[in-house]
């Protein structure tokens, strides 16, 4: 081989080593990216479907059941005539799917 092949030679395969990282990270980024993209979606529409009487466990562990709900906050009753206000973020999920799911 002359000096111009190896050279050429070089050249693709610096060229390689380089795309080739950069566009498996970029593609892994995509997958990740469209994975939330369904977590988040499949999770505001779980949030949707909470009505007023339901049971459930907030994340920092709290049970309650939901007195009213609004777009984004809920009244949670504790306790007997205890009524906090959460946002609707917070809610785990319902406390019979949470406890007893098997």
């Amino acid at each position: 081989m002359d000096q111009q092949t190896l050279y050429y030679a070089l050249i693709i395969l610096v060229a390689l080593s380089t795309i080739l990282p950069v566009l498996t990270s970029y593609v892994n980024r995509k997958r990740q990216q469209k994975a939330l993209e369904e977590q988040l979606e499949k999770r505001q529409r779980y949030l949707s479907t909470l009505q007023a009487g339901d049971e459930v466990i907030l994340f920092s562990g709290l049970h309650g059941k939901i007195f009213k709900l609004t777009d984004s906050l809920v009244e949670l009753q504790i306790a007997e005539g205890i009524i906090v206000y959460v946002e609707k973020e917070s809610i785990m999920g319902k406390a019979k799917e949470l406890l007893f799911a098997k």
